[in-house]
């Protein structure tokens, strides 16, 4: 248990100095599925946007917000600090616009979770506190 919490205490350290960042050609950090920093792109942000979940904390539910100016096939999944991703709200093909999509977290433990877009070459990565 106590190297678990080492753990997960360095993942905080490392994503509270990085709360609102965008990531573009990411390699991977955690797992397969890419989470992470590997180089920034200013270029791209201009195009898309991932908002700040609202409420935050959160119990049970939350709104995830996006926007995108080029369409594209789109993804939006949300992760546990392990890098498991517990939920996959978007997969699909998408045109230019402002979207929102329901996160209902009433079937996990209370927490940190991280959810990530990714739309064409534009990967954004945020952090919400589920609390029950």
């Amino acid at each position: 248990m106590g190297k678990l919490y080492i753990k997960i205490l360095l993942i905080l350290v490392v994503f509270s100095f990085s709360n609102n960042f965008s990531v573009a050609g990411t390699k991977n950090f955690f797992n397969q599925e890419g989470i992470g920093i590997n180089s920034l792109s200013n270029n791209i942000s201009d195009d898309y946007k991932l908002y700040q979940n609202f409420p935050n904390p959160f119990n049970p539910a939350t709104i995830i917000s996006y926007k995108i100016n080029q369409s594209g096939f789109v993804t939006l999944k949300v992760y546990n600090l392990v890098g498991q991703v517990v939920r996959t709200l978007v997969s699909e093909y998408q045109e230019s616009g402002t979207f929102s999509k329901q996160f209902d977290a009433s079937d996990l433990s209370a927490g940190f979770y991280l959810y990530k877009l990714q739309v064409n070459n534009f990967t954004s990565l945020k952090r919400m506190t589920l609390i029950k």
